[in-house]
């Protein structure tokens, strides 16, 4: 069985074919390994855990809670140590094309990642890759080798990306049932913390943190809503927006088709362009949204069109934005199982295009 991939280097298209590669789940310790769930999941802050949580936010503090912030954010690719790119693509099975993820060397070779159908790539620490798995929740993917985390990762309902956020030395996530929303952490070895956020908010999901204070997202039929915690039982409401992303003290978002921000402490909504919004992330000191046909760059008040769909190989729109690694990609779709991957600078000139979906 054979799937299609393109990719081009500055302007040139090279074709290559997809290698399939096995791996030995790692399951068979996981329910004895997993640590049970304190009874007391909203425990008292400890005198340190107080001191932390109100500490003013410096500078240098910031700016890695930007960075961690852009790691979070959905990716189009997952850069790895070597070099290698990590994304999803589709390929042919015997009904229906299916969904995969893949390993990129780019010198020719792919080779198709051994994780469960439907499960969904989330982060990459440059060696190891994390996924949900409907079945397993969280899990690690190294070296070939799948190795849940922690049952208490599982959820009934629809799991978003935004369900977790990976800091530096813990995984945060977002448990939902119809009573609330819990914020729960774990380290790296799938060993719970006590400490335990709240919300009566149904479906809440993490934003990122400010001040020491998660904030999150929540839906109410079509609305967006963005809220900060206020203690870890109580969240005040910030506004309503979709896509909420923190750098700095401001929170952006999408405010009905409109690119906004405003302060996360509070304050009054500033409305950044008069362009429709459908995505947008940060490159550099510059703003990049798209407007599902077009891609723009915001800086110092300026609007300016840098890119658009015909730039990429059979795409109807522009599907997406992200940044990997200080890397700039446009996701562009046709139909349902044709996609294009491309790296831009930010003049929108095309650096590599990577084509991950079939023509059908």
């Amino acid at each position: 069985m054979k799937y299609r991939f393109f990719a081009a280097f500055t302007g040139a298209l090279l074709t290559v074919s997809a290698l399939s590669a096995c791996s030995n789940n790692n399951t068979s310790d996981y329910e004895e390994n997993t640590p049970a769930v304190s009874e007391d999941l909203t425990s008292e802050m400890t005198e340190t855990d107080a001191e932390e949580a109100t500490v003013p936010v410096r500078e240098a503090d910031t700016k890695a809670l930007s960075e961690k912030s852009a790691a979070n954010r959905p990716q189009l690719v997952f850069e790895m140590d070597n070099g290698d790119y990590v994304y999803s693509a589709y390929k042919n099975d015997s009904d229906t094309p299916v969904e995969v993820y893949v390993r990129n060397d780019h010198k020719g070779k792919t080779e198709e990642l051994d994780i469960p159908e439907e499960s969904e790539l989330l982060y990459s620490d440059g060696e190891k890759l994390y996924y949900y798995s409907a079945d397993d929740g969280l899990c690690e993917y190294d070296n070939k080798r799948s190795t849940p985390l922690n049952k208490e990762t599982k959820s009934e309902n629809t799991v978003k990306r935004d369900n977790f956020f990976f800091a530096d030395d813990c995984i945060y996530f977002a448990v939902s049932d119809d009573k609330g929303t819990e914020i729960r952490s774990m380290d790296y070895s799938g060993k719970l913390s006590d400490k335990v956020y709240s919300t009566e908010r149904r479906n809440a999901r993490i934003v990122g943190f400010y001040d020491g204070k998660p904030v999150c997202s929540y839906d109410v039929g079509t609305y967006g809503y963005i809220c900060i915690f206020d203690s870890e039982k109580s969240s005040t409401e910030l506004k309503t927006g979709n896509k909420p992303y923190i750098v700095d003290d401001k929170v952006y978002f999408i405010d009905l088709n409109s690119l906004c921000c405003m302060p996360v402490a509070g304050g009054e909504e500033e409305k950044l362009s008069d362009e429709r919004c459908t995505d947008f992330c940060f490159y550099g000191d510059k703003l990049i949204f798209t407007d599902g046909t077009s891609v723009f760059s915001v800086e110092n008040g300026r609007t300016t069109t840098i890119f658009d769909t015909e730039k990429l190989n059979n795409c109807d729109y522009i599907s997406g934005l992200g940044i990997t690694d200080d890397k700039l990609f446009v996701c562009g779709s046709s139909g349902s199982f044709w996609k294009s991957i491309a790296e831009i600078d930010d003049s929108g000139k095309v650096a590599e295009e990577i084509i991950a979906g079939i023509d059908r």
